[in-house]
């Protein structure tokens, strides 16, 4: 029994401090539109990433297509710049959306590339529903525990 309660008390304290923290590594205007519940496919649609000053480019993000139809599966790449690649620890993107309100989406790093970021999202609506949605693209860097007043 006491062999059970060491054991016990052992993983809790590893995992009490064990949650990581993270802050914005980019900028505020990283976005783009996708039209949702049109009739066509639309072209891709990219925007640059940059720095938390919105200074230096740092990256860039790409949505294919960029519109179309309910149910369409849209493909959603990141590629930070080698120099960067090793600062950002974590992508995610927020969808908002007028009527729908908003969501954000882990994306998956590459296995071959650490830089590349994607993920698939697939639009959803009622029938006859259009709407123009905005993609946030947010990069974020782990930090230190200490630091618990920053965003996650």
């Amino acid at each position: 029994m006491n062999r059970f309660a060491l054991i016990f008390l052992t993983l809790f304290a590893c995992n009490k401090d064990d949650e990581v923290k993270y802050e914005r590594f980019n900028g505020d205007g990283d976005v783009v539109e996708v039209e949702v519940g049109i009739d066509d496919l639309l072209d891709p649609v990219e925007t640059a990433i940059t720095s938390s000053t919105n200074e230096v480019d740092v990256g860039i993000a790409f949505v294919d297509p960029g519109g179309g139809p309910l149910g369409t599966d849209h493909g959603i790449v990141v590629e930070v710049f080698d120099e960067y690649e090793t600062s950002v620890d974590r992508v995610t993107v927020r969808t908002k959306s007028p009527s729908r309100g908003s969501d954000e989406y882990q994306l998956t790093q590459d296995s071959a590339d650490e830089g590349v970021w994607k993920t698939t999202l697939t639009t959803v609506g009622a029938e006859g529903e259009a709407r123009t949605d905005t993609l946030v693209f947010l990069l974020w860097s782990a930090v230190a525990s200490a630091n618990t007043d920053e965003d996650q």
